[in-house]
């Protein structure tokens, strides 16, 4: 685009030239016209002037009678001159104002010439600036859409993200469950461990069995002045409901009142 206008300025200033040349050479034209008329009317006057010359001169010596036609020739030979010499002028006047016509009109179509340019390079600006601007617009849609697509992949990295660390925490979650779970079936194991052995304690018999009668006293004293008793696996209180017995199973006691048994009292 710049060099087609720089072109075109080139173009229009070539023009330029050769019109103000053209003027110039009409112009010399013109000035010759003028000198030669300028000539012709001087060679008038001189003519003229010279015409009353032999007649305000003094009288030469008086020469051979020249024949009286020879003035009448020549004056008869000058009018038709003069009659010829004015309807030139006349043209020449004619030709002056043509050519001033000329000269205006080129002016004037440098003018228009110039007007023209003037809008073309004005066009142009505009057009220019039109598509400067329309870049610019598509620059910032880009722009735009370059920011909202990097946003768009931000939230999907950020929603990748969330989804990660939900998916961790739900799997630790399960982790835990499974752990609890484990924890839960051992306590249940424990628990059953310890029902089976409550069991096999209460189901295994004891060794031997003795009835005391006579020493019911003596155990009663005992029990209820000492906190411990030499009889293994005996009641430690007294008058309390007990069922005590060692890890041996060697002694069970209800109370001072029921079966006292243990292997150690034969």
């Amino acid at each position: 685009m710049l060099l087609l206008l720089l072109l075109l300025l080139l173009l229009l200033l070539l023009l330029l030239l050769l019109l103000l040349l053209l003027l110039l050479l009409l112009l010399l034209l013109l000035l010759l016209l003028l000198l030669l008329l300028l000539l012709l009317l001087l060679l008038l006057l001189l003519l003229l002037l010279l015409l009353p010359l032999p007649l305000l001169l003094p009288p030469p010596p008086p020469p051979p009678p020249p024949p009286p036609r020879l003035l009448l020739l020549l004056l008869l030979l000058l009018l038709p001159l003069l009659l010829l010499l004015l309807p030139l002028l006349l043209l020449l006047l004619l030709l002056l104002l043509l050519l001033l016509l000329l000269l205006l009109l080129l002016l004037l179509l440098l003018l228009l010439l110039l007007l023209l340019l003037l809008l073309l390079l004005l066009l142009l600006l505009l057009l220019l600036l039109l598509l400067l601007l329309l870049l610019l617009l598509l620059l910032l849609l880009l722009l735009l859409l370059l920011l909202l697509l990097l946003l768009l992949l931000l939230l999907l990295l950020l929603l990748l993200l969330l989804l990660l660390l939900l998916l961790l925490l739900q799997l630790l979650l399960l982790l835990l469950l499974l752990l609890l779970l484990l924890l839960l079936l051992l306590l249940l194991l424990l628990l059953l461990l310890l029902l089976l052995l409550l069991l096999l304690l209460l189901l295994h018999p004891t060794t031997t069995t003795t009835i005391i009668h006579s020493d019911k006293k003596r155990i009663h004293t005992m029990a209820a002045t000492t906190t411990y008793s030499p009889y293994r696996g005996a009641c430690m209180f007294y008058k309390q409901p007990l069922f005590l017995w060692d890890f041996n199973h060697n002694c069970s006691c209800l109370s001072l009142t029921h079966i006292f048994r243990s292997p150690v009292m034969k």
